[in-house]
């Protein structure tokens, strides 16, 4: 099955166009390209379905793809940029990095478009998970207040709506109720609420209930339609005239019945992907607990406060800070009993890792009177630590006076992981572990301002692998995988701690070698390296062979710049394959 893949291509050529989308229909992808000549097309011609942007640079000359990111960022459209050289020179390398562009392709090496193409939709999409996954957090944080503020549910829900429409940036957002005799009807809605118009939602067997809202309520799962489906044949014509392509029915779930349906309609097919749903599902059960408890009359704040926020650790605590009631949820979090915790004080869960100054802000805002709101790294009773987002409300009697502070802890101990895992992705290989070309070339620079500083020397090792490819042809992809991994491990097998392995992308690794100026050392270790790669891989059933051509730029006899270091050890590792392949060459060996 191929994959669709939306190509904005930036002054480059027609030819060139279908150069770069070879590698990728070989693949699997099915690219479908745009070409525009200009910055000033790129909004034009970019649609929200783009996925990557393909720019054109020139030997000395970046300004192009300097303009075609300003755009990107002005309008902050989240789309990878690749510089593509279409003379093969790769002296502007560095201005291209540094101007935006996430990887630098060049027409001699036009396969490591593939490469850079499926990183950079892995990066896009993680990138907007976490920001689906921050935005649903803040919101869900608001409504939190809002409820705690006694608003009643037509005003909540109108706020709900509009919120989510602008964060979430959808079309149509709208709740609706179900009600007993089979109708689904709207409660609110933001966007583009024509499309509400006459229109006729049911969730009982009739032909209007088999849509993605009657199908939600009656399965409680969320159901996720495309405008193109048999089953949505009632509404296409008017959801077409609206540019709508896709919708979500999310079950507003509590205490084990659907209470009504959160509705997200999208310009996009591709809008909602698993983990997408996931998540809305999820803030929609929280949305239907805390509609449930704007609904209940006669019920107080705090009970209100608990009822919507039941999946969050809350305790009250006396203006002297004893805890006076708490939720089964902070046994759950701090790993306490209902007996350590009752009528302690909350520094019991204290991880020790905050300095003062944090403390005496958060008090200072609690005596104004002003919520206060912060991550928070407590400790468990067995010693291990979680992180919270932690909401600290001060609570008045009628008089005014101030009784109680309300807490209200949100673990958000994974989505820091995620976060650490989203820059560690950032700089490292996800396939090897290994850095990749951004920490790589932040080392050569460090590595560069150090020998300057020290006066010393340092090597650099570009290397590709031989016989690669006829292993991906033969075997397939995943044997590919194993053994560029393995090929990694070898490689950090043969150098020091110090010393710095990185892959570039495709075959094509590096090392940043410190501390070996004499040429019999380097020489023997690069024999080492190439006896290394050359020894047969287990991929399985079976194994293959690979060998590695090395080039090898020193600094500072062949260069003292990160491009000339990069362009000089490319040009040798050229010459080691003309020369044969399975040996290495250094530049300063050249006549």
């Amino acid at each position: 099955m191929s994959l669709p893949l939306q190509l904005l291509f930036v002054g480059v050529s027609q030819a060139d166009v279908e150069r770069l989308s070879q590698p990728l229909l070989a693949d699997g992808f099915a690219p479908h390209s745009l070409s525009v000549a200009d910055a000033d097309e790129v909004i034009e011609g970019a649609s929200n379905s783009t996925q990557i942007l393909v720019v054109a640079v020139q030997a000395s000359d970046v300004t192009l793809l300097e303009r075609v990111v300003a755009v990107l960022r002005q309008r902050m459209l989240d789309i990878p940029v690749l510089a593509y050289a279409a003379d093969g020179f790769h002296e502007n390398i560095v201005d291209a990095m540094r101007a935006g562009a996430q990887d630098f392709i060049t027409a001699k090496h036009v396969a490591r478009i593939l490469p850079a193409v499926r990183r950079e939709l892995v990066n896009v999409q993680m990138r907007a998970e976490q920001k689906e996954q921050i935005v649903s957090d803040y919101l869900l944080s608001e409504i939190d207040q809002l409820i705690l503020r006694g608003m009643e549910v037509a005003p909540l829900v109108l706020r709900v709506c509009a919120r989510m429409f602008e964060l979430f940036e959808l079309k149509l957002v709208w709740i609706g109720s179900k009600r007993p005799d089979g109708e689904v009807a709207v409660l609110a809605s933001a966007g583009e609420a024509e499309y509400l118009d006459g229109l006729d939602v049911r969730w009982d067997d009739s032909p209007k209930g088999s849509g993605a809202t009657g199908k939600a309520i009656k399965s409680h799962q969320p159901q996720l339609l495309l405008v193109d489906e048999a089953d949505f044949a009632p509404w296409r014509e008017q959801a077409k005239r609206f540019g709508i392509a896709s919708v979500l029915a999310l079950p507003m779930v509590t205490r084990g019945d659907v209470i009504g349906t959160l509705m997200l309609y999208s310009t996009r097919s591709n809008a909602f992907g698993e983990a997408a749903i996931k998540r809305f599902q999820a803030f929609a059960d929280r949305l239907a607990v805390g509609l449930l408890a704007c609904q209940e009359q006669q019920q107080s704040r705090l009970l209100s406060a608990a009822m919507n926020a039941a999946n969050n650790a809350m305790f009250i605590t006396e203006r002297d800070g004893t805890i006076v009631w708490f939720n089964q949820a902070l046994n759950l979090f701090s790993g306490y009993s209902s007996a350590d915790i009752l009528n302690c004080n909350p520094r019991m869960f204290s991880s020790g890792e905050h300095a003062p100054e944090f403390w005496r802000e958060m008090w200072e805002t609690l005596s104004q009177g002003k919520p206060w709101r912060n991550e928070v790294l407590n400790r468990r009773k067995d010693g291990h630590t979680y992180t919270v987002m932690q909401t600290i409300t001060p609570l008045y009697d009628d008089a005014g006076e101030l009784t109680h502070f309300l807490t209200i802890q949100q673990d958000i101990t994974e989505k820091k992981e995620l976060e650490r895992e989203i820059e560690y992705l950032a700089y490292h290989d996800m396939l090897t572990g290994l850095p990749n070309r951004v920490l790589f070339q932040d080392r050569l620079q460090l590595t560069i301002s150090q020998a300057k500083r020290e006066q010393n020397e340092f090597s650099l090792l570009f290397i590709d692998l031989d016989g690669f490819k006829e292993v991906n042809d033969v075997h397939g992809h995943a044997a590919g995988d194993r053994l560029l991994q393995i090929i990694a491990q070898r490689l950090r097998s043969c150098v020091r701690e110090a010393d710095s392995v990185a892959r570039l992308g495709g075959d094509e690794f590096t090392i940043l070698l410190r501390g070996i100026a004499e040429t019999n050392a380097l020489e023997r270790l690069l024999n080492k390296i190439v006896d290394a790669v050359a020894q047969p891989c287990v991929l399985g059933e079976y194994s293959a062979n690979v060998t590695a051509s090395i080039g090898v730029s020193r600094y500072p006899q062949d260069a003292t710049g990160v491009e000339k270091l990069l362009i000089r050890a490319d040009e040798a590792m050229y010459r080691a394959k003309q020369a044969g392949k399975n040996r290495f060459a250094l530049y300063s060996d050249a006549s």
